[in-house]
């Protein structure tokens, strides 16, 4: 090489360790700052972010919720993108281990328990019956490879552009309307550009980016698993006592476990998360190699652990309207309705106890889907509008399924129509879902 060329090319390799942030001669000096609450912080240069793409909808989340809108939206002629930050659709329902389509059913005003699951979530349990990979009428457990591989092929068939191991990083706004969000992977940090953004986070991360108000409740944290030769416990074993290693899947052999974890948890906090990640991990092994010594459970063995901590609850939108308990206990009818939810356990009513099976269906109005104050964002899954009285079905993957749908439409509606989500025709949304077997109750 000659030494004109080598020094040209360690110029070159110093600017561009330079521009990648490593510390120049010219640089400040390094020197964290103090907030007045105590914690320090550092102040991050501004520099220039590629933008990814423009899309009509962009749903950031590919949860059940997520998943519902985006093909919704597609369906219903708006471009498309969805955001997952995990290498799979289905967030908790597959992923996260939690494998009953919980809430499909509920009380109908004549007496009957009906189903009230309908448009997109009960096509994605048709394709699963079809491939006996779904079990039970009500609430019906799937496999989970086989959902995220529904999934998958149902946001392919709609046309959906798909980005996963993609984090959202950060709202983009202009004044009181969301343009996009901000987005960090392998590729670095880029934009992406929306005309509307769904937040199906469902941690509400883009509402409380864009400055939407929100209320947070800390729940129950745990992490579910399931074993292997489930079938193999041999009950005749001298000595045998019943031990509970969960309930039926569809693959024979093979149960799953719900774990409950530790009450009063905060899920936005990392470090928390972090340590509920290693203890539940290290306490379902341990468990299960007990089990493991007890007569007659020889053969059982852990297959696997959710790849997603059990988050419940965290961020609840403070949006137009609070669907209350109230409401869904009285068959309340909204004129602005974009589907019907059910009841998956017992609640407590005006000091009563009541039964799945004795619970109402109950309508979600649109209203519960938009945010006061920020334009051209609508908010689906568990992080919507509502109070807490009512946050077990309200959480709950039928619920998200319904509100994914709802959201996806009104999107895309509002794209072709020119208008802010808050403002688009209520009676187009609902003969839209209507085409698209969405069910509003007799």
């Amino acid at each position: 090489m000659k030494r004109r060329d080598f020094i040209t090319n360690m110029m070159l390799a110093g600017g561009t360790l330079a521009l990648g942030g490593c510390v120049s001669p010219k640089d400040k000096e390094f020197v964290p700052k103090q907030a007045e609450d105590g914690s320090e912080y550092i102040t991050e240069p501004a520099k220039r972010v590629s933008i990814l793409a423009k899309t009509d909808v962009l749903v950031v989340g590919g949860g059940p919720a997520g998943v519902a809108a985006a093909v919704a939206a597609s369906r219903t002629g708006a471009e498309t993108y969805l955001l997952e930050r995990y290498n799979h659709l289905g967030g908790l329902w597959t992923g996260g281990l939690v494998l009953p389509l919980l809430s499909t059913h509920g009380l109908s005003q004549s007496g009957e328990r009906v189903q009230v699951i309908h448009g997109v979530s009960g096509e994605m349990v048709d394709r699963l019956r079809a491939m006996n990979m779904a079990i039970d009428e009500v609430n019906p457990t799937i496999d989970p490879e086989a959902g995220k591989y529904v999934l998958d092929e149902m946001v392919s068939e709609a046309g959906v552009h798909v980005l996963y191991h993609t984090w959202a990083a950060g709202a983009i706004m202009d004044k009181r309307t969301i343009k996009g969000v901000y987005v960090e992977s392998k590729s670095g940090r880029q934009a992406i550009l929306a005309k509307v953004v769904i937040d199906c986070t469902g941690d509400g991360d883009v509402f409380k980016w864009a400055g939407e108000q929100f209320d947070v409740i800390k729940y129950a944290i745990g992490m579910n698993y399931r074993v292997g030769n489930a079938d193999k416990v041999n009950r005749k074993a001298p000595g045998y006592v019943y031990q509970n290693i969960g309930s039926d899947t569809p693959i024979p052999g093979v149960s799953w476990y719900n774990v409950w974890g530790e009450v009063e948890q905060d899920a936005l906090d990392v470090e928390n998360l972090s340590r509920l990640q290693q203890k539940f991990r290290k306490d379902t092994w341990e468990h299960i190699q007990e089990v493991k010594k007890m007569p007659g459970y020889q053969d059982i063995y852990l297959l696997d652990t959710a790849s997603q901590i059990g988050v419940r609850l965290s961020r609840i939108l403070d949006g137009e309207y609070m669907l209350t308990l109230e409401d869904s206990m009285t068959y309340r009818n909204f004129d602005d309705a974009i589907g019907v939810s059910g009841a998956w356990t017992n609640l407590t009513y005006k000091d009563q106890r009541i039964t799945p099976s004795k619970r109402p269906y109950w309508q979600i109005p649109y209203r519960s889907l938009v945010p006061k104050t920020i334009d051209n964002l609508l908010v689906a899954g568990r992080c919507f509008c509502y109070e807490k009285a009512l946050m077990e079905d309200a959480r709950i993957i039928g619920t998200c399924l319904v509100t994914g749908q709802g959201a996806g439409t009104a999107a895309a509606l509002a794209v072709k129509s020119n208008e802010l989500p808050r403002n688009i025709d209520i009676q187009k949304l609902r003969q839209s879902l209507v085409n698209q077997h969405v069910w509003f109750g007799a």
